[in-house]
């Protein structure tokens, strides 16, 4: 079965311009840790305030907010795998579905899409047709590289990590805060209830 070719029916092009765009590259730095992005996710970090409540609970690997991710934007994210050893990698996007507009050997050689098709690379990416969906898989070579593009529509803390479990666990995962500009303030009374008795507005999304 090839994957690239599960586009839905009736074909739902993406959008043909973007306003952010997130370089992930994947490698694997220590025995039992594995990176995304930046670093590898901190597990600590699972003890901290909440991020939609506290700034100080973000880490290097948190990205949105501060005036990016905006509700309503478009964003793409480019994986490439560095990796020292050679395994693929299923990502999974919690929330918003992505298209699936490239794959790719040999390392991303641009910074954005808009310079891939300013110098001439359209032809290698599928603005018409592409599958859209809550994953991707990057290729197992060293260089590889998958570009997907979606469109934040609600907001929502979401989870972005390998579905490997041992990759997820060793800290291949991160969090991007999507339109939570657009989030009320979250009162202190709903601060201090025990979550358990936590039924959350819908005006905040999904808490992911």
């Amino acid at each position: 079965m090839d994957e690239t070719k599960l586009a839905p029916f009736p074909a739902r092009p993406p959008p043909r311009t973007t306003d952010s765009t997130l370089r992930l590259f994947v490698n694997m730095t220590g025995p039992a840790a594995w990176s995304l992005g930046l670093g590898s996710h901190q597990a600590f970090r699972q003890q901290l305030p909440p991020l939609l409540w506290e700034d100080e609970s973000r880490g290097d690997n948190t990205f949105g907010g501060h005036g990016s991710l905006l509700n309503g934007s478009v964003v793409d994210i480019i994986f490439e795998n560095g990796a020292n050893v050679t395994t693929q990698h299923p990502f999974h996007k919690h929330n918003h579905k992505a298209w699936i507009i490239s794959y790719g050997h040999g390392g991303f050689p641009w910074a954005t899409i808009e310079e891939a098709i300013d110098e001439g690379a359209g032809k290698f990416f599928d603005f018409e047709d592409p599958p859209i969906r809550d994953g991707c898989r990057l290729g197992n070579a060293t260089g590889d590289w998958t570009v997907i593009r979606y469109q934040i529509t609600f907001p929502a803390a979401s989870m972005l990590h390998c579905h490997m479990i041992h990759h997820f666990g060793a800290g291949q995962q991160l969090v991007l805060l999507e339109g939570v500009e657009s989030i009320a303030k979250i009162p202190q009374e709903v601060k201090n209830k025990v979550h358990a008795d936590f039924v959350p507005d819908l005006r905040y999304g999904p808490l992911d």
